[in-house]
C-alpha cells in the first residue's frame, strides 16, 4: 500500500479592506441679500422694521404687503439707493450703508414706483439701446433676456402703449440686461389680474433661474406660491 500523503491545505483569501468615499462637504454659497432686524424710519415715522433676510444667488423673493407698508423703500435699500436707520444689511458681501456706492453698480432697479420706472413716451428699442449702452453690454443680448422672461413685443412700441404685464416683463428684461447679481421690481402686480399675476411670478422665477437673485414686490403673496424661495411680509405703517 502507497503512503497517502496529506492534503495541501489553502489559506482563505482574505477580503479587501473597505475604503469609505471621501466625505465630499457641499459648497458654502454665500448669500447675495444678507439682512438682520432691518428698518428704516424717516421724520414721518417707520418705513418697515424688522427684516431679516438671507437669499443666495438664484432665489427668488416675495416681499409683500398692502400700500404703505414699505415694500418700494425696502427695494431701495437693498439696492443701495435709501440708507438703513437699524439693522445690518451686506449685499454681494458689501456692508450698507458704507458700501452703497459698490452695491448700486452690482444691483439692478428693474422698477421702483415712482424713484425708477420706464418713459412712457420712449419706444422698447430707445430703451434697450439706452440700457445697453449703460450696462456695457451690446444691444443683441436684449434678445435672450426678453426670452428668459417671455416678452414678445415689437421694438417700435411705445412704453405707454404696452399691456400692463408686458410693461413688467420690458422692465425685467432691461434688468437683466445688466447682468446684475441681484435686481429688484416693484409692484409685479401692477395691472394684473390674479392669472396674469401668476405668469408674472413665473417670468421672475425664470429671471432668478438665470442667475441673480431677484426680490419683487406685490400686495398678495398667494399668486407667488410654489415659485417663491422666500416670503418678505410687510405689515402697514406703523
Amino acid at each position: 500500500m502507497e503512503p497517502t500523503r496529506d492534503e495541501p491545505t489553502t489559506e482563505p483569501e482574505a477580503e479587501p479592506p473597505v475604503v469609505e468615499p471621501p466625505v465630499v462637504e457641499p459648497p458654502v454659497v454665500e448669500p447675495v441679500v444678507e439682512a438682520e432686524g432691518l428698518g428704516l424710519r424717516t421724520r414721518r415715522g417707520p418705513v418697515f422694521a424688522g427684516v431679516t433676510l438671507r437669499a443666495a444667488p438664484g432665489e427668488l423673493v416675495a416681499v409683500t404687503g398692502p400700500g404703505g407698508s414699505g415694500r418700494t423703500s425696502l427695494l431701495l435699500t437693498v439696492a443701495g439707493r435709501m440708507r438703513p436707520s437699524s439693522g445690518t444689511l451686506r449685499v454681494c458681501g458689501i456692508a450698507l450703508p458704507g458700501g452703497a456706492a459698490r452695491v448700486r453698480g452690482r444691483v439692478a432697479v428693474a422698477r421702483a414706483t415712482g424713484a425708477a420706472e420706464l418713459e412712457p413716451d420712449l419706444r422698447v428699442r430707445d430703451h434697450v439701446r439706452e440700457r445697453a449702452l449703460a450696462a456695457g453690454n451690446p444691444a443683441a443680448a436684449f434678445g435672450e433676456a426678453a426670452g428668459t422672461v417671455g416678452l414678445d413685443v415689437p421694438g417700435a412700441a411705445v412704453v405707454a402703449e404696452l399691456p400692463p404685464a408686458d410693461a413688467t416683463r420690458l422692465a425685467l428684461a432691461l434688468a437683466l440686461l445688466e447682468a446684475p447679481e441681484a435686481l429688484v421690481l416693484d409692484d409685479l402686480d401692477d395691472g394684473a389680474d390674479l392669472a396674469a399675476q401668476r405668469a408674472l411670478w413665473e417670468a421672475a422665477r425664470s429671471a432668478a433661474d438665470s442667475g441673480p437673485v431677484v426680490l419683487a414686490a406685490a400686495t398678495e403673496p398667494s399668486p407667488a406660491a410654489g415659485l417663491a424661495d422666500r416670503l418678505v411680509a410687510l405689515g402697514g405703517r406703523g
